[in-house]
């Protein structure tokens, strides 16, 4: 069809990509299309749709779709437009039905813009519209409800001294919280090896979740070692009473709240899909950290870093000049400077590290010394010695 109509756009492309985070469109307790933002009681959840207020003579403002709450309040709206369209056009629209409901209820609810082929988000209190590859179900927005209504941003930033105890690591934590503080969604993070990356990253964590901004977190590294001490000198010092989870095979169990997993684990997870459809929606996390993210972040690998709509967090311990410029990029630091940084030559002035030219030593050995004499040989070597004309 070369230029479907709305209509045809939203039975045909955007009602399937809802239903298959569990969203039917046919089920009111979910879903009422064509609602009056105008006439609807939205307090008492009395949804007036097109074919009640079409014909009389008060004002009418219609929303595309209204997704609502397990307790059939209004969650989020969709503005939708034919796919010839770009979905930006209808901002300004989406922006006032999405007022008329917070002028009753008194709450913001979350925008979705798509013409079926883009789909962009809006969580209108904390960000601007971004670009998805998908719906959120309904656990997920009301996950992301509560973060946006019981969040809250602290202006003092106290990192647990339990957590990190070296001055720069703390540094480079509020270096990460200040910037997500300021709307970003995305940092990298460049330590040297042994300056503490994992206790930076369980700083981070450990504040962004007492603000109410994080709840469910993956932790994914490429190395069965690098993802056993995330857990072990990680998630169990530091969360003893938080559930968590090791992830060692493509079983996910999604009641927990901290994840860690290679990433080659959480591939099989990622790429399961019951009828064709992927088992997890975008908004499965809240906030995702690669560990040596200048390795995980490519290939194949990448796709799991785009489907969801978290918060990403990359550690690396390669020298800031020696990381690839879409590295840099990919994390939202597109003048190539990292959002913290730590490094070599810093910690050894610190005294954290030793310098390893330091640490070479000169020796010799006993034939370095004196040479080697046929005494010194048995008598298998010497000949061995003359075959290869010695």
């Amino acid at each position: 069809m070369p230029n479907p109509t709305e209509a045809q756009t939203r039975r045909e492309k955007i009602d399937p990509l809802l239903k298959e985070q569990g969203w039917d469109v046919n089920n009111r307790f979910q879903v009422v299309l064509e609602v009056d933002t105008k006439q609807s009681d939205f307090v008492s959840m009395d949804y007036k749709t097109v074919s009640e207020t079409l014909k009389n003579d008060e004002e009418s403002k219609y929303v595309d779709y209204l997704l609502l709450d397990s307790t059939g309040a209004p969650l989020a709206i969709i503005e939708a437009k034919r796919t010839s369209k770009d979905p930006y056009i209808g901002q300004r629209q989406s922006e006032e039905y999405a007022d008329d409901i917070k002028r009753q209820t008194g709450k913001d609810v979350f925008i979705y813009l798509t013409n079926g082929e883009q789909i962009r988000f809006w969580d209108k209190s904390r960000y601007s519209p971004r670009l998805v590859k998908g719906f959120y179900s309904r656990r997920d927005l009301e996950r992301l409800r509560f973060q946006t209504s019981f969040g809250e941003v602290q202006r003092n930033i106290e990192i647990k001294p339990a957590i990190i105890d070296r001055s720069k690591g703390i540094e480079c934590a509020k270096r990460v919280i200040e910037h997500i503080h300021r709307g970003n969604r995305k940092a990298l993070i460049v330590m040297a090896t042994g300056t503490g990356k994992t206790r930076v990253a369980m700083g981070i964590i450990d504040f962004l979740m007492r603000e109410n901004l994080v709840q469910k977190v993956l932790f994914l590294t490429d190395r069965k070692a690098l993802r056993d001490q995330a857990f072990n000198k990680g998630y169990k010092v530091f969360f003893p009473e938080e559930s968590k989870e090791r992830i060692l095979s493509g079983n996910y169990d999604q009641s927990k709240r901290l994840y860690v997993s290679t990433i080659q684990t959480f591939q099989e997870i990622y790429l399961q899909r019951t009828n064709g459809v992927y088992n997890l929606s975008t908004g499965e996390f809240d906030l995702i950290i690669s560990d040596e993210a200048h390795r995980s972040i490519y290939h194949k690998w990448r796709d799991i870093f785009t489907y969801f709509d978290a918060m990403q967090i990359g550690l690396t311990a390669t020298p800031a000049n020696l990381i690839d410029r879409d590295t840099f990029r990919f994390f939202g630091c597109h003048d190539g400077t990292p959002t913290a940084l730590y490094s070599y030559e810093e910690a050894v002035e610190d005294g954290v590290l030793v310098d390893f030219r330091r640490g070479i030593v000169s020796a010799q050995t006993h034939f370095k010394i004196h040479g080697i004499t046929p005494q010194d040989l048995t008598e298998g070597e010497r000949q061995r010695l003359i075959d290869r004309g010695f």
